[in-house]
Order: structure tokens, then C-alpha cells, then sequence
């Protein structure tokens, strides 16, 4: 959303190179998001903190902006 956001603020075309921008983004962010997941995962039973405590944990470690 921020991309297409971003080449309107631009007034750029939406091109094939922003289309191809746009899917490397989407990729970048479904891997962050796998990446969150697993260390929250591991946190669960090798920690045995609490689902809540678990992402809290897996997002103050592996958070990574964009």
C-alpha cells in the first residue's frame, strides 16, 4: 500500500519496473513476517513463554523496517 501510495505522492506511471518493485516488496515483507513467526515459535517451547509473550519477544528481535 505504501509503494502504490508513494509513486501517486510521485505522480509516477505505475510501470512494469514498479510492478516488479512492488512484488520484490511483497516478498520482503511475507519473509519478515515467516522469519517473526519462527522465532516466536521457538520462543513457545523452548522458553515456554505465552503466545503474547512469544511475538513481543520475536518482534523486538527479528523486526527488521523496511
Amino acid at each position: 500500500m505504501g509503494a502504490l501510495l508513494a509513486l501517486m505522492l510521485m505522480h509516477t506511471e505505475f510501470s512494469i519496473i514498479a510492478l516488479i518493485g512492488v512484488i520484490l516488496l511483497i516478498g520482503i515483507v511475507k519473509k519478515n513476517a515467516i522469519m517473526m513467526i519462527d522465532f516466536a515459535l521457538q520462543a513457545e517451547r523452548e522458553q515456554g513463554l505465552s503466545t503474547r509473550d512469544a511475538i513481543f519477544h520475536a518482534c523486538l528481535l527479528r523486526f527488521r523496517p523496511l
